[in-house]
């Protein structure tokens, strides 16, 4: 029995970090965004660290790093992420990413963008994943409290999957990925930010990974926030045997320098 609920455990844990694996990282460049105000180099620390005891002693630690610098006509940001979860001691989720953007003529209305990401997740079997793409990013509208935006893009992507015992597979594709955002002050001390986005390879366009995130910010200071981010996915096509659906409710500290 102790065995089978460790079992089950586990399965959660690894439900729920699929759905992270997604692409989190447009919310926190969305997040930057919303910070950079002026020209400048701006940052940004997110922890999330639990612990839970039941049967078994479950330890999560997520950290996202976030750098970037906006000159007076560019954009240039770099995100890195990683994700541990710790079972009983033994570590069973490994997971990261590191993605570099550039946004160029920031401040038009149409902005051209290029973009770099590796990323992989031991516990899936995605031992690496490279991509790169280029696309526009279109704003909707902009006012002091509110903005929307619209972006598409095209990549190329390399990924190499291996399962324990099995020979290494090796993928690659071109991609759309497509997006809406809406970000906004609710009051002096909270910020909400929502997006969803629809990624699928030309020749299986119906057949895509649809994704809604959403992200809540409540300032307790001029550098220090509270976070809660939500995240549900639908994956048509799944590369390994998860449900189509999955979700993640975290939350964490984020300081900002």
């Amino acid at each position: 029995m102790i065995q089978h609920a460790k079992h089950l455990l586990l399965g959660f844990i690894i439900i729920f970090i699929s759905s992270g694996f997604a692409q989190a990282q447009l919310l926190n460049v969305e997040s930057i965004r919303a910070d950079a105000d002026t020209s400048g180099w701006y940052g940004q620390l997110n922890f999330n660290l639990s612990l839970s005891q039941y049967d078994d002693q479950v330890l999560q630690f997520t950290n996202n790093t976030n750098i970037s610098f906006f000159s007076e006509k560019h954009a240039y940001l770099f995100l890195n992420r990683l994700k541990l979860v710790n079972l009983d001691g033994a570590s069973v989720i490994s997971s990261g990413y590191s993605h570099l953007r550039s946004t160029f003529v920031r401040e038009n209305r149409i902005s051209p963008e290029l973009f770099l990401q590796y990323q992989y997740n031991n516990n899936l079997g995605l031992q690496n994943r490279f991509l790169a793409g280029a696309g526009f990013r279109y704003t909707l509208f902009n006012s002091d409290s509110w903005e929307g935006s619209f972006s598409s893009s095209v990549m190329a992507e390399y990924e190499e999957w291996q399962e324990d015992g099995l020979p290494l597979v090796e993928n690659e594709y071109i991609k759309s990925s497509s997006n809406l955002s809406l970000r906004g002050i609710l009051n002096p001390q909270t910020s909400f930010l929502l997006i969803g986005y629809y990624q699928a390879r030309p020749s299986e366009f119906f057949e895509a990974r649809s994704i809604l995130e959403t992200q809540l910010q409540v300032k307790i200071n001029k550098h220090i926030s509270l976070s809660v981010q939500f995240a549900a996915s639908y994956d048509a096509d799944p590369v390994i045997d998860i449900p189509n659906w999955t979700y993640e409710l975290s939350n964490g500290l984020v300081i900002k320098f």
